[in-house]
């Protein structure tokens, strides 16, 4: 028996003195481009590397081309701060956006902006950690990385790699005209931003792993307009193989109809169409046409950056069979989509957002009959069936409950056009909880209000107003968020049960004061099931 447990002993203290396999960062990060340096976060065990250039400045001959590889440099380079902000009108906070919703503008804005930050655990178990490359949002005009909600630090904590970029937004990003498209070798123009999204894309894959992150499993995320190029990301060639899992937030494309080339083109055309006199201008020559007159493209690539901002411009991506081949609808049923596992999901006040106007227009009786008749057509009548009003009150409060169910819908409809041909699975939540502060009793759960708790950061900016359901809130959600960068499935660590997506049952998690899988009543269902079948043509 002595023997026995001298053995045991024995094997206890082999195993108490060996070192398990440790991913330790250096104090100097070796990537491709040279060496650098970051700074300890908040928490110092979590150190962050701000400002690093994923590609070469777009200026001069760069302006309205897709990003060049970044140009290696002598010595160690300080990332100690993020770069400025892409070029864009200045910035201030209003309506429910208050201070750490919006980019620090101290830094400035410059065309020389594709920067990004990474924050990592400068101590792992391992060098393998999931990575988590997070798009912003800001309609695609305006915005950063360095807004304070984006901070990292949060993810990082719980094992991630977080990388947070800026690219290229307005006039300066999506640009577009057919000289332009005659001087590419793939004969388009524009998408320029989400080709810098995809540089920073290319980056990761080639130098995460240097930060402890695993170039073989990546998650995009982004929000708003950062939402709409995660599902463009899904739908590009170009990006086949650079990412692995896909969290879009607050925003469907799939009921939306992308704008070509050839409208984007002509768009550019008529950024303006007489000189600066008034007089009408000829347009067949390799002239492009501005607010400013009729100017050769040197002359364009040599103008201010600030001159540049007064052009007129639709910023969006659009389909030009390069970027983006196809309609999300359309790609998703000829099965040519990147299919990786999808969390899709809304808040509460997009609804208003995105079928009232911004920040929600007043709805009468008379406007709310006459929309749901012309959008609905023949449905019209099941419709106001199901959403009934009689007076500007009831007419209100069923616009907002039917735009709720509505956005819902669209994001099971997502999970349903991706099924077709694809395998993976989908994820689909709705949060609700008000976040505490000023802004509360106007705006409720407001556009954006998600991003906080997903990232598990809540800023010390919005001062004492944070409760501790925030915070269990926060940890919660970003658990989910975790799990599903980790294996492509939200669900584990004795959370709640998160259903995937399954035909014909339109449900979804609920994220909020309480986490629970809800589902749209029947008969309500059976009406969207209807309208959508028919009008997606997926019967």
């Amino acid at each position: 028996m002595d023997r026995f447990f001298r053995l045991i002993i024995s094997v206890l203290f082999i195993f108490s003195c060996t070192k398990p396999q440790t991913f330790e960062l250096p104090k100097e990060v070796k990537i491709e481009s040279g060496q650098i340096t970051g700074v300890p976060g908040r928490n110092h065990s979590i150190i962050v590397f701000k400002g690093i250039p994923y590609a070469v400045p777009p200026v001069g001959d760069l302006r309205w081309r897709p990003p060049q590889p970044v140009k290696p440099w002598e010595g160690i380079k300080a990332c100690d701060k993020f770069g400025p902000s892409a070029m864009q009108a200045p910035q201030a906070p209003f309506m429910m956006w208050s201070t750490e919703f919006i980019i620090d503008t101290s830094l400035g804005y410059s065309e020389d902006c594709l920067t990004l930050n990474v924050w990592t655990d400068a101590d792992s178990s391992d060098g393998k950690r999931p990575v988590l490359l997070f798009i912003h949002g800001g309609a695609y005009t305006s915005g950063g990385s360095s807004c304070e909600i984006y901070d990292g630090e949060g993810l990082a904590k719980k094992g991630v790699v977080v990388v947070t970029i800026n690219y290229r937004l307005g006039v300066f990003g999506f640009f577009t005209h057919p000289t332009l498209s005659a001087e590419s070798e793939n004969r388009v123009s524009g998408n320029y931003g989400i080709l810098d999204m995809i540089a920073a894309l290319k980056w990761v894959k080639q130098n995460i792993a240097a930060f402890g992150g695993d170039p073989d499993n990546v998650t995009i995320q982004g929000q708003s307009a950062g939402a709409s190029a995660v599902n463009v990301l899904l739908l590009s060639p170009l990006a086949k193989g650079l990412f692995h899992r896909a969290i879009p937030q607050s925003f469907n494309l799939l009921n939306r109809k992308m704008p070509t080339l050839s409208e984007m083109e002509a768009a550019g055309l008529e950024s303006a169409i007489t000189d600066n006199n008034g007089t009408p201008m000829d347009r067949s020559d390799d002239r492009i046409i501005t607010a400013f007159g009729s100017k050769l493209l040197p002359e364009m690539r040599a103008m201010r950056a600030e001159d540049l901002l007064a052009v007129s411009f639709p910023s969006s991506p659009h389909v030009d069979g390069y970027v983006l081949p196809d309609d999300m609808l359309e790609v998703l049923k000829a099965g040519h989509q990147n299919d990786v596992p999808v969390l899709i999901g809304m808040v509460e006040g997009d609804a208003m957002l995105f079928s009232g106007g911004f920040g929600g227009q007043p709805v009468n009786l008379e406007t709310y009959l006459k929309s749901a008749t012309e959008k609905y057509g023949e449905y019209a009548d099941k419709f106001l069936a199901l959403y009934p009003a009689n007076n500007d009150a009831e007419a209100s409060a069923q616009n907002r409950e039917s735009s709720l169910d509505n956005l819902n819908v669209l994001s099971y409809y997502s999970g349903k056009a991706r099924s077709i041909k694809g395998k993976t699975d989908t994820y689909i939540y709705f949060f609700t909880h008000v976040m505490p502060g000023p802004q509360s009793s106007t705006h409720g759960a407001f556009h954006t209000a998600d991003v906080p708790y997903s990232l598990n950061y809540l800023s010390p900016l919005r001062g004492d107003y944070w409760t501790k359901l925030d915070y269990d809130i926060g940890n919660r959600m970003s658990d989910y968020w975790v799990n599903f960068m980790k294996v492509g499935d939200p669900n584990g660590q004795e959370l709640p049960e998160w259903p995937a997506w399954k035909d014909g049952e339109l449900g979804f998690m609920e994220l909020g004061d309480t986490f629970s899988p809800v589902s749209i009543p029947k008969e309500k269902a059976d009406f969207w099931k209807a309208y959508y079948d028919k009008k997606f043509d997926l019967k």
